[in-house]
């Protein structure tokens, strides 16, 4: 860190002009957090919505293919993007915060070009992969999947970075609406226009659907992106800041990569074991369970930034206090919608499908819930680890879980069927969140849990026994 610093503040030597003020008051943020939270939470109805409308016009099996596919695409485009829409969102507030605009948008440049070589480089391994002939001989469609999973995975992984962009600006809505309100509302009309129309629709045709929608959707931003940064007055960045650039990067791109990507993994392992028809219902329990998450993940789209920008000037008090602010509120939606699982449990399932609608997939889907809960209560510790420095030891932690919890998953799945998944897969969500705010505790000395709640600060406690956090 202090090697850091010190190119740091080499870089701003001759060119430090007046700073941006990224820090929001609590009250502020929480304002920014809940209407970050109205468009999860539509993102996420709508989602849900989205995939009840693509189940309406194709058979089970055909579902399980596109459900696979997704799956698929989105693992790849977690890591295609190379991590550089954490990338931003790590050095944007800090730079502009000090006032060094030129290497805010010189980062900004060398980001999008880091991020369109990793998504077309992967998109090509896509389509190479659809050529390998011992890998899908049981499905027709295999290598018209690959080509539409390339796309797809282009296109969630630009859409994400360019989302990471704007947020790293405070332009939360503008970073936010295209993603996910705009394309999800786009699809849903497609899709049920054809619906209406009688036409059933194969895996191939709705992931092509689903992949240019998202692509249009996401062109106004883009060239207001781009035409941004190239009109920037832009300085080189210095050596320093291109080794910090470089050694932060491949940090975040594993810690970003591996939580949704290991998500992904364990459907299609899921898919694998029990075949395409469980995986279907599998992916519609994985994808209800994100109601759980969904308060906090919407908080985290104006934390980020502030997290940055309060860390580097060191604020570390303003950190706690907004950390553990958000894991209390995220906390809060949670364990209702929780509840909810519990009790219409079966109702959701079956707007799906009615063959989802089993005791089996109902005790899966609250399973699910009750991991995610728990790590909702551990706060945002994966943004704050990212952001502060600690990106490598969050990478250690997530690999040694999630490997050791893969391998769970395979033996559960195989022996218990969805329930042992379902165990598997909340189990390592807790190991991974609860071995993650240790270690954030210890390092930095901030716990982002409920449990690190710094009482004092909102009058629950008198400020005689405050003070601890």
């Amino acid at each position: 860190m202090d090697d850091d610093t010190g190119n740091r503040e080499a870089g701003l030597a001759g060119r430090a002009k007046p700073a941006i003020d990224m820090r929001m008051s609590v009250s502020a943020l929480a304002r920014s957090g809940a209407v970050a939270g109205v468009i999860k939470l539509a993102s996420a109805g709508l989602s849900f919505l989205m995939f009840v409308a693509v189940a309406m016009v194709m058979d089970e099996r055909q579902f399980g293919l596109y459900s696979a596919t997704y799956a698929g695409a989105s693992l790849v485009s977690f890591f295609a993007s190379v991590g550089q829409q954490s990338t931003v969102l790590r050095f944007w507030p800090q730079y502009a915060g000090l006032g060094d605009l030129a290497s805010a948008h010189g980062l900004m440049a060398r980001a999008i070009r880091v991020a369109l070589a990793g998504l077309a480089a992967t998109s090509l391994l896509i389509v190479v992969v659809g050529f390998l002939p011992f890998i899908g001989r049981d499905t027709p469609e295999w290598f018209d999947l690959c080509v539409a999973a390339a796309v797809l995975s282009f296109s969630l992984g630009w859409s994400e970075f360019t989302s990471g962009a704007f947020r790293a600006k405070n332009a939360l809505i503008s970073g936010l609406l295209p993603r996910d309100i705009i394309w999800r509302a786009a699809t849903i009309a497609g899709v049920l226009a054809l619906h209406l129309s009688h036409v059933k629709i194969g895996a191939v045709a709705a992931t092509y659907l689903t992949a240019l929608l998202l692509l249009l959707a996401v062109v106004p931003q883009s060239v207001r992106l781009m035409r941004d940064t190239a009109r920037a007055d832009r300085g080189p960045l210095t050596e320093g800041q291109k080794r910090e650039f470089k050694t932060v990067t491949l940090g975040l791109w594993g810690v970003t990569s591996l939580p949704p990507a290991l998500g992904q993994v364990s459907t299609l392992l899921v898919a694998l074991i029990l075949g395409p028809e469980a995986a279907g219902a599998i992916f519609v329990a994985d994808r209800t369970t994100r109601f759980v998450t969904l308060a906090l993940n919407g908080i985290n789209q104006a934390l980020a930034p502030q997290i940055s920008a309060a860390f580097y000037s060191g604020d570390k008090a303003h950190v706690q206090r907004i950390t553990s602010l958000a894991a209390l509120g995220g906390s809060a939606i949670a364990l209702c919608v929780l509840a909810a699982f519990w009790i219409f449990g079966d109702f959701i399932l079956s707007i799906f499908n009615p063959d989802y609608a089993t005791p089996t997939m109902r005790a899966t889907l609250v399973i699910f819930g009750i991991g995610a809960a728990f790590g909702t209560a551990c706060g945002p510790v994966e943004v704050l680890m990212q952001l502060t420095g600690l990106q490598h030891a969050l990478f250690k932690v997530l690999v040694v879980t999630n490997v050791v919890g893969l391998c769970v998953t395979a033996v559960t799945t195989y022996y218990l069927g969805p329930i042992g998944a379902a165990l598997s897969i909340a189990g390592t969500v807790i190991a991974w969140t609860a071995i993650a705010v240790a270690t954030a505790r210890r390092r930095i000395g901030i716990n982002p849990s409920v449990l690190g709640l710094p009482l004092d600060r909102i009058a629950l406690l008198p400020r005689a026994l405050g003070g601890r956090t």
